[in-house]
Formats: structure tokens, C-alpha cells, sequence
């Protein structure tokens, strides 16, 4: 069974060293996407999210997290960008924009607009076919291979990824006015 966030960082404060890697594995990239798309600079970018597990590490005994593992994830690489602008390292780009691009988790606005997208998303999650529904889930909320999928299913690998590519469509038509928060969260 593939671990959660949470579980994944109570092993962390642990010190286990694999957790660590096993977050960084489900979110670098997606960090990194976000720093880059702000930045436009892949070094830079790659340093900022370095930075959040680094820092994650070493205050990994008194980090406290009330919320979402991977909302604060977002939040400490949308502050570690913050602290790049302000010290005008990104030329391009001044705080004002910066805040029009990069959405701020505790903004409470932002916030109430984050809980609707996630509203709409159950919403529609429920709305789909039965075996469309249970196949979304097992890979987005249990993180399942398609693979694992089929075989708990037993179906082929084909249908899985027949009712994900359905699943998908539908959430993102339903979605179509969120997905720059879908991108970022």
C-alpha cells in the first residue's frame, strides 16, 4: 500500500531519510513546474524546491503541519519564490504580479476559491460512471499503478486506462475554469 503524505511525513520527523525521498518524489516536479512557470529559470527553480526539502529536513522535529502535506509544500516554494522577487533577483517580475500568478493558500479569498474548486471536484468525482469513479480514485487518492488497478479489478490494463482518460475528460470540462488552481494545488 502506497503510504500517504501524512504518514510519509510523521516517518520523516522520525528521521527516516526514504520518506523524505518518497515526498520529493511525488512533489519535485510539480514544485518545480511552479517556480519555473514564475521564474522562467530551471536553475533557480530547481534550487527553490531543493531549498523546501532541505529546510523540511532540518526542522523536520519541530515542523507542525495543521493541513494539507502538499499545500505546504506549495506554500513554502511560493515563499521561497516571494523572497527571490524581493530581492530582485527576477528581474522580469515585480511582487504585484507575482501574487496575480502564484495563488497564496492562506489568502482567506484564495482559500474560499481553493474549497469551491475542491466542492466542484467531489461534485463531479461523484457524478461519474460507478467503475469510472472507483478507478479515478484508486489511482489519484490511493496513488495505485494502473497496473495495481487492474489486478484489484480484475480488468485489463486497457479499461483502466480506458475510465481514467473518461474520468479525466469529465473532470476537466467540469473544471475547465479552474485548471490554474488544479495545476498548482
Amino acid at each position: 500500500m502506497v503510504p500517504s503524505d501524512r504518514d510519509l511525513f510523521h516517518s520523516i520527523q522520525t528521521d527516516n531519510q526514504r520518506a523524505l525521498k518518497q515526498l520529493m518524489d511525488r512533489y519535485w516536479r510539480p514544485m518545480f513546474l511552479m517556480a519555473e512557470s514564475v521564474l522562467k529559470d530551471s536553475h533557480t527553480s530547481e534550487e527553490i524546491v531543493q531549498e523546501v526539502f532541505i529546510s523540511i529536513w532540518n526542522k523536520r522535529a519541530s515542523i507542525s503541519i495543521n493541513h494539507s502535506i502538499k499545500v505546504y509544500l506549495f506554500a513554502c516554494t511560493r515563499y521561497q519564490i516571494y523572497k527571490q522577487i524581493q530581492q530582485k533577483k527576477v528581474p522580469h517580475l515585480d511582487i504585484e504580479q507575482f501574487s496575480q500568478l502564484v495563488p497564496d493558500p492562506f489568502d482567506p479569498q484564495q482559500k474560499l476559491e481553493y474549497q469551491d474548486l475542491l466542492d466542484r471536484l467531489a461534485l463531479l468525482i461523484s457524478e461519474l460512471p460507478p467503475r469510472c469513479r472507483e478507478v479515478y480514485r484508486m489511482k489519484r487518492e490511493e496513488n495505485l499503478s494502473q497496473k495495481e488497478i487492474a489486478e484489484a479489478l480484475n480488468i485489463s490494463r486497457k479499461s483502466v486506462e480506458n475510465q481514467l482518460t473518461i474520468a479525466l475528460k469529465k473532470l476537466k470540462a467540469g473544471l475547465s475554469r479552474y485548471m490554474f488552481f488544479l495545476f498548482f494545488f
